[in-house]
C-alpha cells in the first residue's frame, strides 16, 4: 500500500504539471545550462512589444528566435555555455547587434536593449559586457569558468578539485577516511556543503547523475580538456534541484564547433625536485616519476549541423612510500611476532616500498543540430589502477595493510531537446553506466593486528572487496514561458543495481593496547566475520517537481514550487513514501548594481548503498560477526590459527535497519546580497543555516544499562584487570537484552546536525586579462554523528554525543586568480595589437601567473582510548578517554599556496604553452591527521595528538601544451 501511495503521489504531481505547461512545453535542466533574458525599450524607456530577438552561437550552429512580450521582455533558456550574438530588430528602429554575450552554466545573462530611431542611426553594433550580476538567480551559486579550469594549478588533473575555490565549501575531513567504514576506499575525497556529509553532495554532468552511490562520491573522471565550465550550487531553491541534501555541481562538457580546435599536452614530475616528506623516517627523499600525456580535438563533421569533440589522457606514475615507524618500534614488534600468534614470523616493512598509479581517461561527444531540435550523445571511460597506497591508510599502516584499487567506469549518456514553439522547450535525458571496483590489500589471507596508536599490519579489517554498480537513468523536463512566468515540471527515474562481495573482517582482527601486550600475546579485542560475503541489491529512485519562476517586476524574481522524491528500497527494508519538499527563493534588486537573495527549502538525501549492503550482508542469514575480549581473545590468539569456522559458545553479532527508516533531509535557509562594483568586480555576503534531520547513525540496541566500574565489581562485569581508563567509567555487563545475539548494530535515521555560516566573497570576471576570486567563511557545525556507521559511546545517552562535527571547519579563506601580461595571444584581436612588439613587450607578452592560496582551521578528530574500554563490543571503537568530549582533537591551521607560471609562444595557427607549477610552494607542513589514541593509562601516551599524516610537501611539475 505504501509503495502504491508513492506512485500515486509521483504521477499526480507530473500530470498536474502537464496541465500547467502543455501545449508548447519546454524541458528543464536549466541548472546544467544557462540562459539570456532582458527587455527591449526605446530611447524614452517605453517597452517595444513584438520586437524580433534572435541569438546565434558564435562558435557552433545554435540559433533561436523569439519576440518581445507586452512589457518588452524576452528570454532564452537551455543554452549551452559559450559566446552568443544577439540581434534585435523592430519596425521604425535601427537594428541592435551585440556579439559579446557570454552564457555560463546555470547562469542567466541579463541584457537590456535600447533601440534608437531608424532616422538617427542606420545600425547599432555593441560589444559591451553583460552585467556581472544575475538578478534572477535566487540560489547561492559559484561559477567556475573555462579560463579557471584551463589556467589554474591542479595537481591531480581532477577538475572537481576546483570546487573548493568556492569559499562556502570545506574540504572533507581526512579522519572520515580512517573512521567511516563506508568511505574507506575513498579516503577523504570530496567536500562538505553546509556542514553536511561529503556523501550528501551530488554531481551532474550534462544534466545526468554521476554519483557513486556506494560511497556517495563521484564516478567518471573526465579530462579538464573535456570540461566547458561548471557551477556549484550550495542549495538550489528551484524545485528542480534535488537528489541530495547538500550541494550540487552541475558540469557542462565541451562540444565541437565549425572551427577545428584542440590541443596536445605533456606533464612531467620528478621526485628530485620535490621536497622531502616531513613524516617519513627514512634516510633519503622518495623517488617519484610521473608522466601524463593527452590530447583533445573537436570540429564539425558537417558544417552547422554535426559536431564532435574527443579528449583523452594517460597517466603513468611510479613512486615510493614508507610507514612512520621508528627503528625501536619496528624492532620491538618484530621481536614480539617471532614465536607466538597467527602472525608468527611476520616482519614490518623496512624502508621504502614501491607505489604505482596508471589512469586512462577518454570521452567522445557528438552533437547533431536538426532545425529546432538538438541531439547530444557522449561516451566516457575511466580506468584507474593504484598499487600500494590507494585508500584508507595513514602512516601507521604497514605495507601489508596498504591497498591497491582498480576502478573501471563506462557510461553512455545523451539528451534530445526540441522547441515545439517560441515559448516552449522539451528535453529528454538518459544514461546507462557501470562502475567496476576491486579493492585488495597486500595481505589478504591472514589475520590483522592493530597495536593501538602504534602500528597496523596483516590483513586490515576493511579493504578487500569487489563490486559492480550499474546505473540506468531517464529524465524528462518541461518548460513554458507565459508572460512573466516560467512554468516548469519534470520527472526522473533512476535504477541502481549493486552486486558485491565485501570481506570486512573475514580474516579476523586482533587489537592490542600496546607493544608489551603484543609481546605477551594478550589482545584486548578480537573480531571476525563468517558466512557468505556476496550480496545483490537494487534501488529505484523516482522524483517529480513543479515550479514557477516569476518576475512580477524588473526588480523582483521568485522561485516557488514542490518536489517529490521516492526511494524504493529492497523489500527487506522499510519504505518511506511521503518525501515532499517545498521550495521558495527570491532575488530583489533595489538598485541595478545590488541584488538581495534568500530562500528556504527542504532537500531530501539518499541512502548510501554501502550502509544498506552492510545491513544486508551481516543480517545473520548470510553472514555475521563474532567478538571476544580479554582472556577469551587471548586464548584465540594463543591458538596461533587462522580461523575458517565460527567459534562455539560465542553469540553472533549482526546488523539490522530501524523499523521506521525515514529518508534523511536538510532544512536550509539563506539571506545574502551581491553588489556590482566597477570593472566587473562584485562583492557578496551571505548567511546560511542548514539543519540536518534524520541523518544516519548506528546504535548497539542489545546492550543492558551500563554501570560504573569499580575494583569491587570489575570481575562480575567480566573485566579481569581494569585499566585506569576503565575505573569509574560506565561499563556494559556481559548479559544481553536478546541472549541469542551479542551485538545488534541497528542503522537508524535519528542523528542531526546544525550549520551556521557567514561568507564574504570578492570576485572579478575575466576582463582585461585579469580575474580573481577571494572569499572568507566563518561557520560552526554541530552534530551527534558524522557518518552512518558512527555509534554513540553510550546508547542510553545519545544526546551526550552532540559536539563539533568532523565536517566542521570553523574558518576558511581561499583566493584564486589569473593575470595575463600584455594582450591575450589566444585572442585574435589582441594578438593583432601585439604584431610588432618592442624588446620589453617581447619578454613579457604571453606570460601568465595563476595562484591559489588556501588557509583553514584544523580538522577535528575523536580522541579514543584505543580499546573497547566500556565493553560495548563494536569496532571501530568509540570509547573516549575520561574527561574528553567527542571530536575534541584538532589539527593545526592549514595553509597552502600553489602557483602556475605560463609562457605562451605563438606557433603556426596556435600557440605553445610552457608551464611550471608548484604545489605547496612554501613547503609548509600541513597536518591532516593526528594520533587519536590516548591509551589505557591515566596519562596520555607520548604519541597522543602527534601528526601521523600530512597533506604533502612541495611538489614541482612542468608541462608543454600546444593549443590550436
Amino acid at each position: 500500500m505504501r509503495l502504491r501511495a508513492g506512485f500515486i503521489v509521483l504521477w499526480c504531481i507530473f500530470f498536474f504539471a502537464l496541465l500547467l505547461v502543455v501545449p508548447g512545453t519546454q524541458a528543464q535542466t536549466s541548472l546544467a545550462e544557462g540562459g539570456i533574458s532582458g527587455t527591449v525599450t526605446d530611447s524614452s524607456g517605453s517597452a517595444i512589444a513584438g520586437a524580433s530577438v534572435t541569438i546565434s552561437g558564435e562558435i557552433r550552429s545554435i540559433q533561436r528566435r523569439t519576440v518581445a512580450a507586452e512589457d518588452g521582455g524576452f528570454q532564452f533558456s537551455h543554452l549551452p555555455s559559450g559566446d552568443y550574438r544577439l540581434v534585435v530588430t523592430a519596425p521604425g528602429f535601427a537594428s541592435y547587434k551585440n556579439g559579446g554575450v557570454t552564457v555560463s552554466v546555470g547562469r542567466n545573462t541579463l541584457i537590456d536593449v535600447r533601440l534608437l530611431p531608424a532616422q538617427a542611426q542606420q545600425k547599432v553594433t555593441v560589444a559591451a559586457s553583460a552585467s556581472s550580476l544575475d538578478p534572477t538567480e535566487t540560489s547561492p551559486v559559484t561559477n567556475i569558468d573555462k579560463d579557471r579550469i584551463e589556467e589554474l594549478p591542479i595537481a591531480s588533473r581532477n577538475y572537481l578539485n576546483f570546487a573548493l575555490l568556492a569559499p562556502p565549501l570545506a574540504p572533507s575531513n581526512p579522519a572520515l577516511g580512517t573512521r567511516a567504514l563506508s568511505l574507506g576506499e575513498a579516503g577523504s575525497a570530496g567536500f562538505s556543503s553546509g556542514g553536511l556529509r561529503p556523501s550528501s553532495n551530488a554531481l551532474y554532468i550534462d544534466g545526468v547523475d554521476d554519483n557513486d552511490e556506494f560511497s556517495g562520491l563521484s564516478r567518471t573522471e573526465l579530462s579538464p580538456e573535456a570540461i566547458s565550465d561548471f557551477q556549484i550550487v550550495n542549495h538550489g531553491y528551484a524545485a528542480e534541484s534535488g537528489g541530495s541534501a547538500g550541494g550540487a555541481i552541475n558540469v557542462e562538457t565541451r562540444s565541437g564547433a565549425n572551427l577545428q580546435h584542440g590541443d596536445a599536452f605533456l606533464f612531467v614530475q620528478n621526485g628530485a625536485l620535490n621536497a622531502t616528506p616531513a613524516l617519513e623516517l627514512v634516510p633519503r627523499k622518495p623517488d617519484e616519476n610521473r608522466l601524463r600525456a593527452g590530447l583533445s580535438t573537436g570540429g564539425a563533421l558537417r558544417k552547422n549541423r554535426s559536431f564532435y569533440y574527443l579528449a583523452a589522457e594517460q597517466e603513468m606514475a611510479r613512486g615510493e612510500d614508507a610507514g612512520d615507524f621508528g627503528p625501536n618500534e619496528r624492532a620491538a614488534i618484530d621481536r614480539a611476532l617471532r614465536g607466538t600468534g597467527p602472525l608468527r614470523g611476520f616482519r614490518l616493512q623496512d624502508g621504502f616500498f614501491p607505489t604505482e598509479n596508471d589512469e586512462t581517461e577518454f570521452s567522445a561527444r557528438f552533437d547533431q543540430a536538426m532545425g529546432q531540435s538538438n541531439l547530444m550523445l557522449r561516451y566516457a571511460l575511466t580506468n584507474n589502477r593504484s598499487v600500494n597506497d590507494a585508500f584508507h591508510t595513514d602512516d601507521l599502516s604497514d605495507l601489508s595493510g596498504r591497498g591497491s584499487a582498480f576502478y573501471n567506469d563506462n557510461s553512455i549518456n545523451g539528451a534530445w531537446s526540441f522547441a515545439p514553439s517560441a515559448s516552449g522547450y522539451n528535453q529528454l535525458t538518459f544514461e546507462v553506466s557501470q562502475r567496476r571496483v576491486a579493492l585488495r590489500t597486500d595481505a589478504d589471507s591472514e589475520p590483522g593486528v592493530e597495536v593501538a596508536g602504534v602500528a597496523e599490519f596483516g590483513t586490515p579489517y576493511a579493504g578487500n572487496s569487489r563490486r559492480y554498480e550499474t546505473h540506468v537513468d531517464v529524465g524528462d523536463g518541461l518548460m513554458r514561458h507565459e508572460g512573466r512566468h516560467l512554468l516548469q515540471a519534470g520527472v526522473a527515474f533512476s535504477h541502481v543495481g549493486l552486486r558485491m562481495a565485501e570481506r570486512d573482517g573475514f580474516e579476523g582482527l586482533y587489537v592490542f593496547p600496546d607493544v608489551a601486550s603484543l609481546a605477551s600475546g594478550q589482545p584486548d579485542f578480537y573480531v571476525q566475520s563468517f558466512g557468505n560475503p556476496n550480496t545483490n541489491l537494487a534501488e529505484l529512485r523516482m522524483s517529480a517537481y513543479v515550479q514557477d519562476h516569476w518576475t512580477p517586476t524588473k526588480k523582483l524574481a521568485l522561485d516557488y514550487g514542490l518536489r517529490y522524491e521516492y526511494n524504493r528500497l529492497p523489500s527487506w527494508l522499510p519504505q518511506d513514501v511521503d518525501d515532499v519538499s517545498p521550495r521558495l527563493g527570491f532575488a530583489f534588486s533595489p538598485k541595478r548594481d545590488l541584488v538581495l537573495r534568500g530562500g528556504f527549502g527542504i532537500f531530501f538525501d539518499r541512502y548510501l548503498l554501502s550502509t544498506l549492503n552492510r545491513v544486508r550482508e551481516f543480517g545473520g542469514a548470510e553472514a555475521f560477526q563474532q567478538i571476544a575480549e580479554g582472556s577469551d581473545a587471548a586464548a584465540l590468539y594463543g591458538a596461533g590459527e587462522r580461523f575458517v569456522a565460527p567459534h562455539a559458545g560465542i553469540a553472533p553479532s549482526i546488523w539490522r535497519a530501524q523499523g521506521k527508516l525515514a529518508n534523511p533531509y536538510a532544512e536550509t535557509s539563506s539571506l545574502g546580497m551581491d553588489w556590482a562594483l566597477p570593472a566587473q568586480w562584485t562583492l557578496g555576503a551571505e548567511y546560511r543555516f542548514v539543519h540536518g534531520v534524520k541523518m544516519g547513525r548506528t546504535v548497539n540496541i542489545n546492550l543492558p544499562t551500563p554501570v560504573p566500574l569499580t575494583a569491587a565489581n570489575a570481575a562480575s562485569l567480566g573485566v579481569a584487570s581494569p585499566t585506569p581508563q576503565q575505573i569509574k567509567r560506565l561499563v556494559f555487563p556481559e548479559t544481553r537484552i536478546d541472549p541469542a545475539f551479542d551485538t545488534i548494530h541497528e542503522f537508524q535515521a535519528e542523528a542531526g546536525s546544525s550549520y551556521n555560516g557567514v561568507t564574504v566573497t570578492l570576485n572579478r570576471q575575466f576582463t582585461e586579462e585579469f580575474e580573481m576570486m577571494a572569499g572568507y567563511t566563518y561557520s560552526k557545525t554541530l552534530d551527534d554523528a558524522s557518518f552512518d556507521t558512527e555509534e554513540p559511546q553510550n546508547p542510553y545517552s545519545p544526546t551526550q554525543e552532540r559536539a563539533a562535527s568532523l565536517d566542521d571547519q570553523r574558518q576558511r579563506f581561499v583566493l584564486s586568480g589569473l593575470w595575463v601580461l600584455g594582450p591575450d595571444l589566444d585572442d585574435p584581436q589582441d594578438a593583432a595589437k601585439a604584431a610588432k612588439p618592442n624588446a620589453f613587450e617581447k619578454v613579457v607578452y604571453g606570460l601568465e601567473f595563476a595562484p591559489i592560496v588556501e588557509a583553514g582551521s584544523g580538522f577535528h578528530d575523536d580522541p579514543l582510548t584505543g580499546a573497547d574500554s566500556n565493553r560495548e563490543h563494536l569496532y571501530p571503537f568509540e570509547a573516549r578517554p575520561l574527561g574528553f568530549a567527542r571530536n575534541s582533537l584538532r589539527t593545526p591551521v592549514n595553509i597552502t599556496a600553489d602557483l602556475r607560471v605560463l609562457r605562451m609562444v605563438p606557433i603556426w595557427r596556435g600557440h605553445l604553452d610552457i608551464v611550471a607549477e608548484s604545489f605547496n610552494l612554501l613547503n609548509r607542513r600541513n597536518t591532516d591527521l593526528v594520533n587519536p589514541t590516548f591509551g589505557s593509562e591515566g596519562q596520555a601516551s607520548p604519541a597522543f595528538g602527534t601528526p601521523i599524516q600530512d597533506a604533502g610537501s612541495r611538489r614541482v611539475q612542468f608541462s608543454l601544451d600546444y593549443e590550436y
